[in-house]
């Protein structure tokens, strides 16, 4: 990172959520992430950790084994996955049976390959589209 250039925090946002599959009073989890770099220069980024909270409840943490360099003014999608009880998972289908947006927070750090740790975090509501359920239901 340039340091005679001004920095910009680069942007997160919760994109989507993908039930896979429910196993065990678990649930798999894809989460999708959006990160814009609003810089006039590339972000050589090592790693992605966070932490999603839906519909209030711990839904999901991790972190990313490898995210590409964030093009200047560019930005890049992030799919990592997660697991989650069963019962954060069916208060969210149940929002999503009312179809309202579903709240979410999104908080963690971005970590360049230098080191340098950018914390985010972002609320907000997904909308009932952007959340699937795929694969078998729960009995």
């Amino acid at each position: 990172m340039p340091a005679q250039l001004p920095f910009e925090q680069p942007q997160v946002t919760l994109e989507t959520v993908r039930i896979l599959r429910f196993a065990e009073s678990k649930a798999d989890l894809s989460i999708g992430l959006r990160i814009t770099n609003p810089n006039p220069y590339a972000l050589p980024v090592d790693r992605v950790e966070f932490d999603v909270i839906l519909d209030g409840r711990p839904a999901a943490s991790g972190r990313t084994v490898r995210v590409d360099k964030l093009p200047p003014g560019g930005e890049a999608r992030v799919d990592l996955a997660g697991r989650v009880d069963v019962a954060v998972v069916a208060t969210g289908l149940m929002a999503i049976g009312s179809q309202l947006p579903v709240a979410y927070a999104i908080k963690g750090t971005i970590t360049l390959q230098d080191g340098t740790a950018l914390p985010f975090a972002r609320s907000g509501r997904v909308p009932v589209g952007r959340i699937e359920s795929v694969g078998p239901r729960p009995r």
